[in-house]
Order: C-alpha cells, then sequence, then structure tokens
C-alpha cells in the first residue's frame, strides 16, 4: 500500500514539474513613451482569449506554455503596438512604451528623444535609479553613469555640484525643467542648490549629448539636461520618506498626487526639508523645498499652474588649496615638492598643512565677549550662501487630430547672496581662520579719528571695522515666453514653429553682513570711488553698516528673443529632422556710483557728472543734482545668434538602427563675457560664437541586451574665457576674447539582463578635447574701464582642462525576488543590491591661459591621477494591501579612496605646471544614507 502511495505521489510531482518547465512567466511594464509615466489598465493580449490588464504601477505578469507568440499592447489615447516572442521556460521580461495617437505634450514642450526615431545620443534616468543612487548627492552626480559626463561636488558642499559633458562646462550645456531653460542670464552658470528637493517630483531626466533636439533659439554647444516633474497621474498617491546619514544628515520628503480627478482637476505637491554637518568641514545646511503644480482638463485643453522653490542657507568651501594642505603624504605621492618656496613659505607662516581631507580654510571659532563677558566661542564661516529662487509658470497645451499649441508663461524671481571676508586673513597653527583675532583686532583699537569723524560718525563708543565679512548680493527678475505650434500633415511629415522670449534683470551690490564685533565700516566704492562723492561728506558716504549697499551697486538687464522651425519625417524606417533657429540678445548695465551721465534732447555725456562737476551747454549749467543727470548707462549692445541643424535615423531591423546628425551654431556670447568684471566697456574683439558639430551613432536592442556605440566631432570657435585672478593685491579679469576649441570622441555603453536575477551595465567613453588656435589675453582691473595690459596666450594644440576626457563605468544589480508572497495581504519585492564602480583619467587641472606664452607656450597642464569610485546601493520593498514600505541604503565611496576630484594649474606661486604648483579639491570619503519610505 505504501509502495503504490509513493508511486502516486512521484508520478505526480514529475507531472507537475514538467508541466511547469514547459510553461514562461511572461511579466513587464507598460509606460508612456514620452513621459515614462506607467499605464493603468492597459491591454496586454498574448494570444487569442488569454490576456491580462496592468495593475496600478504598470505591471503585468502572465503564464504561458512554451512557443512563438505576438504580443499585443492597447491603451485608450495610445497607438496599440505588437512584438514577437519566443519562451523557453522560466521567466521573460518585456517592456512596452506606448506612443500617444494625438501630439504629445512632452513632445512638443519638452524636445524629448526617442528610441529608434529621434536622431541624437541620449540617455534616460528614471525615479527608480534616482531614489536607488542619489543618496546625499546633487542631482548631477548621478550622471556619471552617463557616457562623455564628468560631475562632481567641487568644495563639498550642499548644492555645489557641476557637470561637464564631452567637456563642455555647465555654462554651455542646456539645463531645462520641463523645457523652461533654468541656465543664469549673465553666465549660463546652474546654481543646483537652487533645486535642491527637485528629484523628490522628478519623473525622468534626459541627458541629449551634442547637437541634441531642442528648438530653443539659444543652443547649447555641449549638449542639454532636461528634467520633467510629475504630472497628474492615473491614481492618487501620497510618499513620505525620512533619510538619515552621515555628519547627522536628516532629510524628509512628502509628495502628494491627486490622480485624475472626476472634474479634470489634478494636484502634485512636495515638500521636503534637509539639515545636515555636510563631510567637509563647516558645510553644514539647512534647506527646504516647496512645490505645487495644479492641472485642469478641460476637453482637448490642459492647464496648469506650478510653483517651486527651495530656500536655503548653507556653508561652503570656496576655494581650492595645495594638496600638501590636505594630506602631506599624499602629496608627495602624487609629486609635490615640499622643498618649493611656495610651500616652505605657507609653513613658515604657520600653515603647516596635513589637516585632513575634510579641511576647509573658511572659518574659525570667535568669542564674542565685546557686550557679554561670558560669551562663549562659536564657529563662524566667512563662506555661507543664503538664496531663493522661486520658479513660477503658467502652461497652456492644446491638442486636437493633427495640431498641438503648447503657451508657456514663466518667472523666476531671485533674493540672496554668498559672503567673503574683507580685511586680514590670519590662521592658526591648525589651518583655520583666525576669527576672534580678527573681532579683537575690531573691538581693542581706537575708533578712527580722522578729521571728518565728527561728521560721519560722532559717538566714541563706536567701533570701526577693519575686518568683516560681507555679503555679496544677487536679485533678480526673470520673465519668459515659449509658445510652440505643431502640425502633422499626415504618418510622415510634422511641423514645429515658435518663439522664445525672454526678459531678465538684475541688481549686484555689496554689504556688510557680519562686522565682527564693529559697529561700521569705512568702504569706498570699486568704480571711481571720488568721482560721485563730495570730499567734504566723503565719510559720511562711506560708512556702511550692516544692510547697507557698499563697494558697488550695478543692475544689468538682458533681452533675448527668437522663432525656431521644425520639420519631422517619419516613414518606414526612416525618420529623420531638419531645424532652424534665429535669436538676438540685448545687454545694457547701469552703475549708481559712477559719475552721472547728463542726458539732453540732443546729446548724452556719459559719466560726466561727478559730485563737484558742472558742465555748461547752451547756457544752461548742470550739476549731479540736476533732473538730466543719470544713472551711468552704457550702450546698448546687441547680439545674434542661429542655429540650422539636421538629423536622419534608420532602422535596419527590428534591432539595430544607425543615425547621423550634424549643424552648426552662432551663438551670442554671454553678458560676462561681453563686459570684465564690473567694467563698463566692452571686452576687446568679443563676436558671437561659431561652433559645428557631425555625429554618427549606432544601436542594437534585443529583450535581455542592448548597447550604443556614437563617435563625435565639435568645433567651437571664437570661444570666451573669462577668469579672475589678483595681481599685486588688486581684483583683476583676465578675458580672452576668441580662442577655438576641438571636441571629438567615442562613446560605449550597454546592458544585459541576465535570466539569473542580475542586471549588467557598463560603458566606456574616450574624448580628445583641445584648444585650438592662439590669441590675446585683456587685463582688466577692479574698476577699470580700459585694459591695463595684453598678452598673446599660445594654447593651440593643449588639452582643454576641468574634466576627465576618459571614463569607464560599470554596475551589477542583482535581484534574487521579483515578487515573494508571503501572505495574501504581504508581499516582498523589488529586493535589490548594486555595486557600482566608475573610473576616471585624463583629467588635466584647469588651466590659467597667461602660463601659456613665452617658453611655456603650448605646455599641457598638470594632469591628476586616475581615480575611481564604488559605490554600493541596496534595498526592498514590503507591500501591505495597498501600502509599500520601503527601505534604502546606499554607501558612497565604499574603500574610502583618496582622490582629486577637481583642480587649477599653477595656481601658486610656483609656476611648475605640476602638483607643486596646483590648488585643488579633495574628493569626499565614504558616506552613507538610509532611507524609510511608505507609498500608499
Amino acid at each position: 500500500m505504501m509502495y503504490r502511495f509513493l508511486f502516486t505521489f512521484l508520478t505526480v510531482l514529475i507531472t507537475v514539474t514538467v508541466s511547469q518547465a514547459q510553461k514562461t512567466r511572461v511579466y513587464g511594464v507598460v509606460k508612456d513613451a514620452s513621459s515614462g509615466e506607467t499605464l493603468i489598465s492597459a491591454n496586454v493580449l498574448v494570444a487569442e482569449g488569454r490576456g491580462v490588464v496592468t495593475d496600478f504601477d504598470g505591471r503585468y505578469s502572465i503564464e504561458v506554455e512554451n512557443g512563438s507568440y505576438t504580443m499585443q499592447i492597447s491603451y485608450i489615447g495610445y497607438e496599440a503596438t505588437t512584438r514577437e516572442i519566443k519562451t523557453r521556460g522560466g521567466q521573460l521580461e518585456v517592456n512596452f512604451a506606448l506612443q500617444t495617437k494625438t501630439l504629445n505634450e512632452v513632445r512638443v514642450v519638452a524636445d524629448m528623444a526617442i528610441d529608434r526615431e529621434t536622431p541624437v545620443a541620449f540617455s534616460n534616468i528614471e525615479p527608480a535609479k534616482i531614489k536607488e543612487e542619489l543618496s546625499s548627492q546633487d542631482i548631477p552626480m548621478l550622471l556619471n553613469s552617463t557616457p562623455g559626463v564628468y560631475a562632481t561636488q567641487q568644495g563639498g558642499g550642499a548644492g555645489d555640484a557641476r557637470v561637464t559633458i564631452r567637456g563642455f562646462s555647465q555654462r554651455n550645456i542646456s539645463v531645462q525643467i520641463d523645457g523652461v531653460p533654468m541656465n543664469d542670464m549673465e553666465n549660463g552658470q546652474v546654481y543646483w542648490s537652487n533645486w535642491f528637493g527637485l528629484d523628490g517630483v522628478t519623473q525622468r531626466i534626459q541627458v541629449q549629448r551634442g547637437l541634441g533636439a531642442s528648438k530653443l533659439a539659444i543652443p547649447a554647444v555641449g549638449g542639454s539636461m532636461n528634467i520633467l516633474t510629475a504630472g497628474i497621474s492615473s491614481k492618487q498617491q501620497t510618499e513620505v520618506a525620512v533619510t538619515v546619514g552621515n555628519n547627522n544628515l536628516i532629510r524628509t520628503n512628502i509628495s502628494y498626487n491627486s490622480g485624475r480627478l472626476k472634474n479634470g482637476w489634478g494636484v502634485t505637491a512636495a515638500f521636503a526639508y534637509d539639515h545636515q554637518e555636510g563631510w567637509v568641514e563647516s558645510t553644514g545646511a539647512n534647506r527646504f523645498f516647496y512645490f505645487l503644480k495644479l492641472q485642469k482638463q478641460i476637453k482637448n485643453h490642459t492647464i496648469s499652474i506650478t510653483g517651486m522653490g527651495a530656500p536655503q542657507k548653507r556653508q561652503q568651501r570656496s576655494y581650492k588649496q595645495e594638496i600638501y594642505m590636505f594630506d602631506r603624504a599624499y602629496a608627495e605621492k602624487v609629486g609635490v615638492n615640499l622643498s618649493d618656496e611656495s610651500v616652505t613659505e605657507n609653513m613658515a607662516a604657520g600653515l603647516q598643512g596635513n589637516y585632513g581631507r575634510r579641511y576647509n580654510g573658511q572659518w574659525g571659532y570667535v568669542i564674542r565677549d565685546r557686550n557679554n563677558p561670558n560669551a562663549q566661542s562659536e564657529a563662524q564661516s566667512v563662506a555661507e550662501n543664503f538664496y531663493h529662487k522661486p520658479i513660477f509658470n503658467l502652461k497652456h497645451f492644446w491638442a486636437k487630430d493633427k495640431w498641438a499649441v503648447s503657451n508657456v508663461i514663466y518667472g523666476s524671481f531671485g533674493n540672496g547672496g554668498g559672503t567673503r571676508l574683507r580685511g586680514n586673513t590670519e590662521y592658526d597653527p591648525f589651518g583655520q581662520l583666525d576669527v576672534d583675532s580678527l573681532y579683537e583686532q575690531n573691538i581693542s583699537g581706537t575708533p578712527f579719528v580722522q578729521a571728518y569723524d565728527t561728521i560721519a560718525v560722532n559717538d566714541t563708543s563706536q567701533y570701526k571695522s577693519e575686518n568683516y565679512i560681507q555679503a555679496n548680493m544677487n536679485n533678480h527678475y526673470w520673465y519668459g515666453l515659449i509658445s510652440t505650434i505643431n502640425h502633422r500633415f499626415n504618418d510622415t511629415w510634422e511641423m514645429s514653429v515658435g518663439i522664445d522670449f525672454r526678459s531678465y534683470w538684475v541688481e549686484r551690490y555689496s554689504t556688510p553682513y557680519d562686522l565682527l564685533g564693529g559697529n561700521y565700516a569705512v568702504i569706498f566704492p570699486t568704480s571711481e570711488p571720488e568721482n560721485l562723492f563730495n570730499s567734504s561728506t566723503l565719510a559720511r558716504d562711506n560708512v556702511k553698516r550692516i544692510g547697507d549697499v557698499a563697494g558697488y551697486r550695478a543692475n544689468t538687464s538682458v533681452y533675448t528673443g527668437g522663432v525656431f522651425g521644425q520639420v519631422e519625417y517619419k516613414k518606414d524606417k526612416f525618420s529623420g529632422f531638419v531645424s532652424v533657429s534665429g535669436g538676438h540678445n540685448s545687454y545694457i548695465r547701469k552703475d549708481q556710483y559712477r559719475k552721472r551721465d547728463l542726458v539732453l534732447s540732443d546729446t548724452t555725456m556719459r559719466q560726466s557728472l561727478g559730485a563737484n562737476d558742472t558742465i555748461t551747454y547752451n547756457g544752461t549749467q548742470y550739476t549731479a543734482a540736476s533732473t538730466e543727470a543719470k544713472t551711468a548707462t552704457t550702450d546698448w549692445v546687441h547680439y545674434w545668434g542661429a542655429t540650422a541643424k539636421a538629423g536622419l535615423n534608420f532602422n535596419i531591423n527590428d534591432h539595430m538602427n544607425v543615425f547621423v546628425n550634424g549643424g552648426m551654431f552662432l551663438r551670442p556670447p554671454t553678458i560676462s563675457d561681453v563686459y570684465a568684471g564690473t567694467s563698463f566697456n566692452f571686452v576687446q574683439g568679443v563676436k558671437s560664437e561659431v561652433s559645428w558639430g557631425v555625429e554618427l551613432g549606432y544601436s542594437i536592442s534585443y529583450p535581455r541586451w542592448a548597447a550604443n556605440l556614437n563617435l563625435y566631432n565639435t568645433v567651437w570657435e571664437n570661444r570666451p574665457i573669462t577668469t579672475s585672478v589678483s595681481i599685486g593685491g588688486t581684483p583683476t579679469t583676465i578675458s580672452i576674447p576668441n580662442i577655438g576649441s576641438t571636441h571629438r570622441g567615442i562613446e560605449l555603453d550597454g546592458a544585459y539582463k541576465t535570466p539569473w536575477y542580475f542586471d549588467i551595465e557598463g560603458l566606456v567613453s574616450y574624448g580628445d578635447w583641445r584648444w585650438k588656435g592662439n590669441s590675446l589675453a585683456y587685463y582688466y582691473q577692479e574698476g577699470s574701464d580700459v585694459p591695463i595690459d595684453s598678452v598673446d596666450v599660445e594654447a593651440d594644440g593643449v588639452h582643454v582642462g576641468d574634466a576627465a576626457q576618459f571614463q569607464v563605468a560599470g554596475s551589477i544589480k542583482i535581484k534574487p525576488i521579483k515578487d515573494l508572497y508571503i501572505k495574501k495581504w504581504l508581499t516582498l519585492k523589488d529586493v535589490y543590491l548594486k555595486a557600482q564602480i566608475t573610473y576616471f583619467d585624463n583629467y588635466y587641472a584647469n588651466f590659467n591661459p597667461l602660463d601659456l606664452q613665452g617658453e611655456n607656450r603650448g605646455r599641457e597642464s598638470w594632469k591628476i591621477p586616475a581615480y575611481y569610485l564604488f559605490d554600493i546601493h541596496a534595498g526592498w520593498t514590503i507591500k501591505l494591501k495597498k501600502m509599500d514600505v520601503s527601505l534604502r541604503v546606499s554607501v558612497l565611496n565604499v574603500t574610502d579612496h583618496v582622490y582629486i576630484s577637481d583642480a587649477q594649474n599653477n595656481a601658486t606661486s610656483s609656476q611648475t605646471f605640476d602638483a607643486t604648483g596646483a590648488k585643488v579639491f579633495m574628493g569626499q570619503g565614504r558616506r552613507w544614507t538610509a532611507t524609510v519610505g511608505v507609498k500608499f
């Protein structure tokens, strides 16, 4: 009897096993091809009568017998798609990205590229990657896993990251949020501290390298980075997450999405708060983030209002230091000569170095005991940043049949500044700024007793500060309009035309921020200090207290306008585009601290009226107090810009495609390149920049693996370079108006999804970026309107610095459990462990143009040692009925590797083009974060 039972049991077991071996679990996610949003209740049909619908996360799963199938995916408002699959047992992941039947808002407004259709090189960063890998870093650090990209945290302060693409700095990369440009209108910079918290509402980040698909009239040479924020989702959702990490990091994120409400409304809201002391000394931060998007859908119209901002107060490490200041042993290892005069002089002054990688020389301790003898010692940073730059936009999108119209009106209002020390600079034996000594100098000296003291400050109990902390303020108003009309003639041809207008006004001035025990400071204007003020009141006019405008006060206006047009073609295996645009930039500057302009009906006399000046014209006398005396103003400066580019993609078969693109840009210089520092005169020889490029690309994609290969060549002419140095203690701007550079390289990246529960990704990128030609460099000292000197800069053939030209990266992500059903209401899912390594080499220090003359013409900058970063990320999610509880852990720089991330060549008195003369930022050591999140 027992034998019969065992025989029956084994027979059933073998039958079940064989039966299971003959079946395959097909699973995946269905998304919107443009936005990346998952689609709920999409129909997934594997065979006649065999299908499922996607769940709240856009996922599906179905079990089928082994064989060949034609999968069909459909969703209301989207083009149906099919795909041939073969099942051989086990599991098979098949993901789908559906195209909308009507013209999609993301495509029209944000110019997002699409696989196997848009002929440009691009990479997408999805929300899952952001959550898993961002940790405590700024958003640009995620891009180091993208070919041709180099990003660092610079000094290590929160929000101080920078990014380069193919050797072009972020000044030359178009950074957009929902298609709206975010680069500073004065210099093209991007200040990532203004966008803290944005990761919590990011739907996708797309990085386009090279010419890109953007239609905007003002082009970017290096590429573009477009951050799409979350809109109306298909379901209501709330998410709360708390992150803790090294150096007392704590961050809270709260987000809410109402989903599509019955009356056509939708709400997306988010809040974040971050407090940290920083891995680097004295880089603590307190940051907030708010985001609110209201959307209303009325038939074919979508109207949305968005507001966001990140008020902050944070400390910085703004200046690079000699390598030995951080680590003597490492300095000797990389070639620093500790016997060099530049080093021994510092040591003789008390700066012995070896203060550690966390070292920051911009802070110290102070005891504020002037009015409180029991005051305690407190830390004081002299490099703080306090800023708030909210941005608001009103967007209208209409789509019907073959037409789409988009209008975006936006405004941004920045307010705040950053601090620096004015006066003496003294350090204690530990390399810290001796702030207490500066404080004592201010309160122990005799108040100034010059002849005009009784006019200026008739109070001997008030103290004059020789040493104080100054804030440089930037308050601006920025408005813009982007309007686009798109028409799809048929399934083959599509055309877009539009306008892009921007207006920007900024006021810059300095003010005493902390007088370090004193009551006032005497601060003369940086531009011609005695031209405006009468000598009898010179003291009164220049005695400044906290909050007073001091030193300089100038405002600048920038107006840009342009038109653009693009024609797209798509038929059978071909797709392509031709895009043209034209634009115009206008600049003007005013300075309240210069002599006034005499503006009459028939003439204007620039900077002609100081406090003691009188001008007689046509029998009438004019002084600085006359109504005709106006604030000193430059003439308008005008530059034209234009773009012409085209690309063609050819789908060889269902798995392979090739593309080519090319184009030419004529880009107006930024106002920071037109004017030298606070100068009123234009930098000599500045012209609109000319660049052209060509690129070839090849992609291959199968369900389990994919790879991309890109070759590019970009030539940039009339490239302006502006840098600031100190000559004889006087701040000096050096401007090179028209040097050129050539950027060429090859990029390869790929991914493989194995059938054994782990995925592999990797990339290799090699660049050859060099300066092209020689140029004149002009010196402009602070307050001077004409160059004091000029020199030849012979940089032809020298490598472009400040970015790694060789990059290798790889990662392995282990996913041992897809969905483990513990109980009916309890599921363990999304378990992962990811190890990631990135290697950088061929980083040449950022060069000083003045070094490349005479016997040093054409000499290479110091090349920093190659380095690697090894990171680990892990996490899992437990699904409790309708609630997800997740845990994520990240460890950055697991091996605590010692490396240099940023370097300036010949930054010391030692002009040796090596490690001895360089100043650097050391990279951060091991850090960690842990996040607990709840989503329901």
